[in-house]
């Protein structure tokens, strides 16, 4: 029996959009958890990013159930083009995104409204665990979760904690008003694998307030082809570009942060162990001379913004001379057709 949507006026639509792709095990667990949502008025969208498994099949089924769900299938083109095909096609007043081989409690629509509302919110920002592929609990320390109680932002205090890395840049966990995708242009890097964070800043600081609330709402699937699990030092070009696309969004928007954008930046990069990245510089990271120039660049960036008035940490300037130099000195040795020698 098909089941409609609570289309009173009082109540604002969400469009919750889930990208899919190769999930057939999960996909199910996942919906289940948006359609039992206690608010139920939801425009729920499902992206066939060109799934190879039963996942089409099983997103028409859902369909054919709910009259809430929209399929759309389209050819595979990745996580970031498949969440813009579902923002370009979402109508609702709140957008939320959610990952396909994930669970949500049934409360996070509601707990987010109540508080947006209550706080005059435009971005309402929960807590997240992990669980495994049994969909047992994970023990994790996220440092988004270090808070008790209800937290009410100014985007910039918000963009100060990103920036620090005690907000993390993952899009399933907040849920924003629509405007604040759809006024200004907004879309995800296709192609690249740390788009959350390239695009983190471009939403906090585009909302006039943010709430945090302390419930813990959505349950991160740690699984051997999650992203996130993924990541290693031969993802640093990816870091480097991400990171410079947010930089260039704090610079337009947000100036006065520049100099504590760049510390923060380096101080991550710095805090890497050192052999990790000499080893992934000399035998792992395979970059192309325009790539090496373009992220050397990067770098050079950052220590440009950071300005004379602050200083990095001994063991920080260190490593980050490790990948700056690195870089050159690869890009020396294999021009010079030397591509077996070592770096430093």
């Amino acid at each position: 029996m098909n089941t409609a949507a609570n289309t009173t006026s009082h109540e604002p639509l969400v469009s919750i959009v889930i990208p899919v792709y190769g999930v057939e095990r999960y996909l199910d667990e996942a919906v289940a958890g948006v359609v039992g949502q206690t608010y139920r008025n939801l425009e729920i969208i499902l992206v066939d990013d060109g799934s190879k498994d039963n996942c089409p099949a099983m997103c028409d089924m859902w369909a054919a159930k709910d009259r809430r769900i929209r399929v759309i299938h389209q050819e595979n083109a990745g996580l970031s083009a498949a969440r813009n095909t579902g923002l370009a096609r979402a109508t609702g007043d709140w957008i939320y995104f959610m990952d396909s081989d994930d669970a949500i409690e049934p409360g996070l629509v509601k707990s987010c409204l109540a508080a947006a509302y209550t706080h005059d919110a435009d971005l309402v920002m929960f807590r997240f665990d992990t669980i495994d592929g049994t969909g047992q609990p994970i023990k994790s320390q996220y440092r988004q979760n270090d808070y008790d109680d209800v937290q009410v932002l100014t985007p910039e205090e918000t963009l100060r904690k990103q920036l620090q890395f005690e907000i993390e840049g993952y899009f399933w966990a907040f849920m924003a008003k629509a405007g604040i995708y759809k006024d200004h242009g907004f879309s995800f890097p296709v192609g690249r694998k740390i788009e959350d964070l390239a695009r983190i800043c471009n939403v906090i600081g585009e909302s006039h307030q943010v709430v945090r609330i302390p419930e813990t709402l959505y349950h991160y699937r740690l699984r051997s082809g999650s992203i996130m699990r993924g990541w290693n030092t031969e993802m640093l070009g990816d870091w480097l570009e991400a990171a410079h696309d947010r930089s260039t969004y704090i610079s337009d928007r947000h100036p006065q942060l520049i100099p504590f954008m760049a510390l923060q930046t380096l101080m991550f990069l710095g805090n890497i162990e050192p052999e990790m990245i000499r080893q992934s510089l000399m035998f792992g990271l395979k970059l192309d001379p325009e790539s090496q120039r373009r992220y050397r660049a990067r770098i050079n960036e950052f220590l440009d913004e950071l300005g004379e008035s602050q200083k990095l940490p001994e063991r920080v300037r260190k490593t980050i001379d490790i990948i700056r130099i690195g870089m050159e000195s690869r890009e020396n040795r294999e021009n010079k057709g030397d591509k077996d020698g070592k770096i430093l």
